[in-house]
């Protein structure tokens, strides 16, 4: 339908201007021959322009091409959750109500897997960021990370006791989720990498964190709630592996998981 209507504007276009009168294209008059000759050379013009509109669509309308959030054109399918159905689907498609807009999603238009303890097959590699960062990062954003992640595994025991609906909300400030995103910052990007697909991979599983919270709090029934809190465990701890994998014994103790 949008290839229709951009050929069709070519079509209005073109005609307007071959019904268009001498004068607007040329300051002297052209003699009848030269008229004749001229208007013949630009209807075999604008045949091929129209032809090649129609026959040769733009990339962008093809039917296998798709638009990750942040403007990437993509060969497959986009969606909250390609890729991982535990996923949240309370996400916005466009990424607005996440606290960090620029994620895995937003430049991927997937949702990646989680990340198993101890499992090295996901993410291949890991950016390089000298160890005095990782040192300094670890050593003002552990702690309040740690009591985030402790404040995600007591909602369990909320949804055990039927309380879910009095949870706080996901990006309430106890769960630390802006501490996570900024320890993240500095183990896996620096002044010369720039921003990373892995600092965007982990800032997906911060933000599924919160996302998964408030579905917990938002959930019908104890069985939504508790599939909500499992899906937040699993971004928990694969945040955590993936900030671990960077934590050398010259940095310090690795991060426990839930």
């Amino acid at each position: 339908t949008n290839l229709f209507v951009i050929n069709m504007n070519r079509l209005v276009l073109l005609s307007s201007l071959l019904l268009a009168p001498t004068s607007a294209f040329q300051t002297v008059d052209p003699s009848p021959k030269q008229a004749l000759e001229g208007r013949r050379k630009f209807l075999g013009t604008a045949a091929s322009i129209v032809a090649t509109g129609i026959l040769l669509p733009s990339p962008a309308s093809a039917d296998n091409k798709s638009f990750a959030p942040g403007g990437t054109l993509v060969d497959y399918e986009v969606g909250v959750n390609v890729g991982n159905t535990e996923a949240s689907l309370s996400r916005n498609p466009d990424n607005s109500n996440v606290v960090f807009g620029q994620d895995y999603y937003y430049k991927f238009g997937t949702a990646p897997t989680w990340i198993e303890n101890g499992n090295t097959d996901f993410p291949k590699t890991m950016p390089f960021t000298v160890s005095q960062q990782r040192y300094d990062t670890l050593k003002k954003y552990g702690e309040r990370v740690l009591k985030g992640v402790a404040q995600v595994s007591s909602v369990g025991q909320k949804i055990e006791s039927n309380e879910f609906s009095e949870i706080l909300d996901g990006q309430a400030p106890e769960y630390m989720i802006r501490p996570m995103g900024l320890m993240a910052n500095g183990f896996l990007a620096s002044e010369n990498t720039g921003t990373t697909n892995e600092l965007l991979l982990a800032r997906w599983y911060i933000n599924e964190i919160a996302l998964d919270i408030t579905d917990i709090k938002n959930a019908k029934s104890k069985q939504d709630a508790l599939s909500a809190f499992s899906a937040a465990k699993k971004a928990t701890n694969s945040y955590l592996s993936l900030i671990n994998r960077v934590i050398t014994s010259k940095v310090g103790d690795k991060l426990e998981l839930i």
